[in-house]
Formats: C-alpha cells, structure tokens, sequence
C-alpha cells in the first residue's frame, strides 16, 4: 500500500487531496465505497457502471476527508497488452469537485497517482507501461510533457492512435503515451 498526503499549496482549488493506491483485497472497504459512487450525470458514466474491482492490479484512490474524489488503476489484459505492459490511470474519473480548467494538467494529486501506479507496477513485475486516450493528442502531448518534467521518466508518445482494446470497435483506438520501468 501506498500513501501520499495531499499538497496544501493546493487549498481551495479542490486539489489537496491524499492519494492511497492500494490491491483490492487489502481495502475491501474502500471498494465497497468505490461500489457506491453515483455516475449518473457523467457523460462518460457506462466507463464506470458495473466495474470489476477485482480484476485491477492496484486501485489508486483520491480522498478528501476519507470521501472518495477520484480514482484510477493498474491493469493488464493479455488478450490486448503485451506481456510486461500494464496500463495505468485506466478508468480515471474524478469528481466534479475536483475538476479545475487552467494550464496546469498534471496537478500533484496526478502526479502521485502516476508516481503510485509506476513503482506498483514495477515491483509487480512489468517493464512498461502506458496511459492512453481517445481523443486529443495536444493535450496528451501536453500531459506527457508534465509528468515527464514532474516525474523525471521518458515517455514516448506517437502520433498515431494505437489499439488497446477490440480492433473493430473505433473507441479503443487511442493515443498511448509509454514509459520504460
């Protein structure tokens, strides 16, 4: 398990908050809270309904006042990755009250996450690992270029949309930032 506490430079931009990243059978009650969050008014909420906990590597939560604000995971699926590559940040959502518009993408509660999600995925094994995203390749060129700097890794990112998923389905064509472990 791993702990971060939130970044108090960060205080009413609804950004301090602890990062704790986690397999899922050693937080069984976080999970049940993870079961609980309402995504009826997010646009992209058939990303989270019905998700399996259980099939994730390590589950990073975002917590305020032990009230779940985001969350993101390590997972593998041989059926699409290569052997020793896991993706992170996989099913990152957070709360509406975490969101922020402003030049800064990679916020430290990200940062910890990605820093969380990096060293779990080495210590399980992996050699790379990647971040991916349907849409905008500014803003993962973008993202890529803050973590780098904030991080201090390399990642790699093409132009092209890669699959991470089903060929025939036209969403699981992404852009695929990736990092040597």
């Amino acid at each position: 398990m791993m702990f971060t506490k939130g970044n108090s430079n960060y205080k009413g931009k609804n950004s301090e908050c602890d990062v704790l990243t986690f397999e899922p059978n050693d937080r069984i009650d976080i999970v049940k809270k993870l079961k609980k969050i309402n995504f009826d008014n997010e646009v992209l909420k058939n990303n989270y309904i019905n998700i399996d906990w259980n099939e994730f590597d390590a589950i990073t939560v975002l917590l305020k006042d032990e009230v779940i604000l985001g969350f993101s995971s390590i997972w593998h699926r041989d059926k699409y990755y290569n052997k020793g590559e896991v993706r992170i940040l996989n099913r990152y959502w957070e709360h509406p009250d975490l969101r922020m518009p402003g030049q800064e993408i990679a916020r430290p509660h990200l940062i910890s996450s990605i820093t969380h999600q990096l060293k779990y995925a080495k210590d399980l094994g992996y050699n790379k690992a990647f971040i991916s995203r349907e849409r905008n390749y500014r803003f993962m060129k973008k993202l890529m270029e803050e973590i780098q700097t904030k991080t201090n890794t390399v990642w790699s990112l093409p132009e092209q949309k890669i699959c991470v998923c089903d060929t025939n389905s036209p969403s699981c064509w992404h852009y695929k930032g990736e990092t040597v472990l």
